[in-house]
């Protein structure tokens, strides 16, 4: 399509041209593995050669979901995926080589908030839910979030403690493995259907940190508002500061609500704010859906808000029921100005098929040959 190549060539032209934070040219054109999609070494190979035949450039690797991770961590215990126990090898220094070997970029993704899932404890009583239930996030009764199964409970970003510590496990990451980043994920307050989000962070010891913080009194719930979103704030910021190691650079990247407007009003999440202050290297807004209108108009908006910081654009192949609209969606962040894109997920490419999902093996033929005329250089 004459039309295609000349919007592709003339992308392409923009981002050589373009100044790209350090570590943000790679993040041209990347993919999310999440948790559930290796268990063993073997699996991470795999994944690695695939990610690399495919024409990604950089690998989003989920290495902490909710409370527990899949590093070798002094902080932190191991996965419930492993039974909280070592299972023999080390995936994110696994993940890291075997992506180097095949020339792509390795991120560790981290589900910052989350703190634990379901209704069900953990069966490790080191676990946060367990040791350090007083972190999560309350009522101004005390109340945590309801359980239910699938849902994650939500640490507080609005102790200093909670900050302290996750800024910590980010920083054991960037300091033991050579990483070429950190995408943070859940870097916000829950929007769950089930919660009052007006409710949560109101408890008695929180509100005594925004009255002691601000001077305000706790009826004033657009300070309160204000408070909650400069405190997840500050925890961008403590994660930056915390994976800054010497001789080399570890990019900061963030999982982010495609719409900056409802990112700031529902789950406290002030991106804007972040791109402004040199906070990350590249922002991701995750621009999932089947309507292409909808997605091109938050792409755009996306990309203005941003104010010029790197904007890759995440597209949720997974919602799509054509290879067609996923190819649609490419072109069109493509359009709005983004410096990459991102595709949600591998599973989507790699995985069984889904019933009204294109057929795994056409969605990766189509996003391969996209990839390889308007992603490489």
């Amino acid at each position: 399509m004459p039309g295609r190549s000349v919007c592709c060539a003339a992308w392409l032209m923009v981002a050589a041209c373009s100044t790209m934070p350090r570590g943000a040219d790679a993040l041209q054109r990347c993919i999310w593995v999440d948790r559930w999609d290796y268990h063993s070494a073997a699996d991470i190979d795999a994944i690695m050669a695939n990610c690399q035949r495919q024409g990604f450039s950089a690998v989003m690797f989920q290495v902490r979901g909710n409370g527990t991770v899949a590093f070798r961590s002094s902080l932190e215990v191991w996965s419930e995926r492993y039974g909280f126990k070592d299972p023999g090898f080390d995936p994110l220094a696994r993940a890291v080589a075997a992506a180097h070997q095949h020339g792509l970029q390795l991120h560790a993704w981290v589900n910052l908030l989350p703190g634990w899932v379901g209704n069900q404890p953990p069966a490790d009583a080191r676990q946060l839910w367990r040791s350090r239930r007083d972190w999560f996030l309350q009522t101004r009764d005390n109340q945590f979030q309801q359980q239910r199964p699938g849902k994650y409970l939500a640490l507080n970003p609005c102790l200093p403690e909670v900050r302290r510590y996750l800024a910590q496990l980010c920083g054991e990451i960037a300091s033991r493995y050579p990483v070429d980043g950190v995408h943070l994920d859940y870097v916000r307050f829950p929007d769950e259907p089930d919660d009052d989000p007006e409710q949560l962070g109101t408890d008695p010891g929180t509100l005594s940190l925004f009255t002691g913080a601000t001077g305000r009194a706790v009826s004033e719930r657009q300070a309160l508002h204000a408070w909650q979103v400069r405190c997840v704030t500050a925890l961008v910021q403590q994660v930056r500061e915390a994976i800054a190691v010497p001789d080399r650079h570890v990019a900061l990247t963030a999982a982010v609500f495609a719409d900056p407007q409802q990112a700031l009003a529902k789950v406290r999440q002030d991106w804007g704010d972040w791109c402004r202050r040199g906070l990350l290297d590249a922002v991701l807004p995750m621009d999932y859906t089947a309507d292409d209108a909808q997605f091109s108009a938050r792409a755009r908006a996306a990309v203005l808000h941003a104010g010029g910081a790197a904007v890759v654009v995440g597209v949720g192949a997974y919602r799509h029921s054509s290879s067609d609209q996923t190819i649609r969606q490419l072109d069109a962040a493509h359009a709005a100005g983004a410096r990459g894109v991102a595709v949600f997920n591998y599973r989507a490419l790699f995985g069984a098929a889904l019933p009204g999902a294109p057929p795994p093996e056409e969605l990766r033929r189509r996003v391969g040959s996209w990839l390889t005329t308007a992603g490489s250089r």
